[in-house]
């Protein structure tokens, strides 16, 4: 072999070493290897492990009886440093902390068997207070967001004060708050009203301070808004405000305009179901009328089409989904020019077709096959 060839082979020999790099770890001055349980076995202490090469460079693992339990330090090759304990479990619990290469505190939890509880903090690279969470049973109830000015960008409140933070700015002083929200430095981002943690008025802006969304409860509803960069009107929703654990489904109206001004759709729901729709063209004409009813587990729906000119187009009959009894489909006269029988499971039954003017022409029963007689 050449010279050439065992200088090369040699290298790969060493990169491959240098990839696959053992952390060196000891404990009470004994060299030990955490992926070995014979070297840790019923020691207790604090574990040092060194990775020149590794993600993780710098590990301080502390060992109770041969179980990782206890405080945890870990330094990351970016200079990331987490500081946290883990259980009996193997899951984190209690405080946890993270810190950047510069040793600023960027994130701070509070943890109970790896699940978050409580406050818990994020912190910008700057230092200052970013977001403040509070977390119960597994959800995120109340988030705080600041800029470095110490203006809000971001709230959203929980029924009852968690933090000091949340007093006033929740309406739980006794008052609405009235709060501005910001982007970024004097941009305003919209603005948000709360009582006793219940949202009652919210606007959302764009980044040149159009309207993009509102929200208000008024008498016991609540109105959602939505709007063009024109300012006109897109979609309101305007529903009974509802218990979120109430068994009672959504009651109100939901609206939709074209950017012209136009009404385009009415839906209106009531016990948690759509009971009407109606749809208009660009030019103002109906377009569809819809009814729905229940009886039981069975929902019927009455459709009726109409050309933009306004005459009827179509009136289907739909139950749980699948055409029933008769349909009629007429011409853009309005002159009806066929109708169609449907059974059970939406079988077609019989057909029958009419004439431009309106005459019987033809009539047609079918059998399950799709075969005429």
């Amino acid at each position: 072999m050449s010279r050439t060839l065992i200088l090369l082979a040699l290298l790969g020999v060493f990169t491959c070493v240098n990839a696959h790099a053992i952390p060196r770890c000891e404990l009470n001055g004994e060299s030990v290897n955490p992926n070995n349980g014979h070297t840790t076995a019923g020691k207790s202490g604090v574990m040092r492990c060194v990775d020149e090469d590794g993600q993780v460079r710098r590990r301080e693992q502390t060992l109770r009886d041969g179980r990782f339990v206890g405080p945890v330090v870990m330094v990351l090759a970016d200079g990331e440093r987490r500081e946290y304990s883990v259980n009996d479990r193997g899951n984190r619990d209690g405080v946890a902390r993270t810190f950047d290469g510069k040793g600023t505190l960027r994130k701070e939890e509070n943890l109970e068997d790896g699940a978050a509880v409580g406050v818990q903090k994020n912190f910008a690279e700057a230092g200052h207070l970013q977001e403040l969470h509070f977390a119960l049973g597994r959800r995120t109830v109340l988030t705080i967001g600041y800029l470095a000015d110490g203006a809000l960008s971001e709230l959203r409140c929980a029924p009852v004060t968690l933090v000091p933070q949340d007093r006033d700015v929740c309406g739980h002083a006794g008052r609405a708050s009235e709060v501005t929200l910001y982007r970024e430095a004097g941009k305003p981002s919209g603005t948000v009203s709360y009582l006793k943690g219940q949202m009652q008025r919210q606007t959302v802006l764009d980044r040149e301070g159009r309207l993009v969304r509102s929200e208000e409860l008024k008498d016991g509803r609540r109105i959602k808004r939505v709007f063009y960069a024109s300012g006109q009107p897109r979609s309101e929703t305007d529903f009974i405000e509802r218990d979120p654990n109430s068994s009672e489904g959504r009651e109100g109206t939901a609206r939709e305009w074209a950017e012209s001004g136009q009404l385009t759709q009415v839906s209106t729901w009531v016990g948690g179901y759509e009971q009407r729709i109606e749809q208009w063209y660009l030019n103002g004409q109906r377009k569809v009328r819809q009814q729905i009813r229940r009886e039981g587990r069975n929902q019927e729906r009455t459709t009726e089409s109409f050309w933009d000119n306004g005459k009827p187009a179509a009136v289907n009959q739909e139950r749980n989904g699948r055409l029933w009894g008769w349909q009629k489909y007429f011409s853009e006269d309005g002159v009806l020019q066929r109708e169609e029988e449907h059974g059970e499971r939406g079988l077609l039954l019989r057909r029958k077709r009419y004439d431009a003017q309106g005459a019987l022409e033809r009539e047609e029963r079918f059998l399950e096959d799709g075969s005429r007689i």
